[in-house]
């Protein structure tokens, strides 16, 4: 993920929507509000499997990284708010597959 580091001001984000502002992107603030975790995990899981193609001349390298990453980001997005996120969400929470019950009864009962 060195190649998404080198990106000239990158290092300077520090909020999902600072992410989407650098990488030129329009979205709904709300469901970025309500979001981003899960859209910032889902970038981070692209980006970590990413493979830039990078070119002899560097600023075309270097623009050719940025376009990949706001691809990435845009694709996260689009892929968290497509849908309910217990299906869409890549966060561990939404992938438990062992549910339980506890009764009313049980949670009010007082054991010594």
């Amino acid at each position: 993920m060195d190649w998404f580091t080198r990106i000239e001001g990158v290092d300077e984000l520090e909020s999902a929507q600072s992410f989407f502002d650098f990488f030129e992107l329009e979205v709904d603030p709300v469901l970025l509000r309500s979001r981003h975790l899960h859209i910032m995990a889902q970038f981070n899981q692209r980006l970590t499997a990413a493979v830039p193609v990078h070119f002899v001349d560097e600023e075309e390298s270097d623009r050719a990284d940025w376009r990949l990453a706001r691809r990435l980001l845009a694709e996260s997005y689009q892929h968290t708010v497509a849908g309910p996120l217990n299906t869409q969400s890549g966060l561990a929470v939404y992938q438990r597959n062992n549910g339980s019950f506890i009764g009313w009864n049980d949670l009010l009962e007082v054991r010594p």
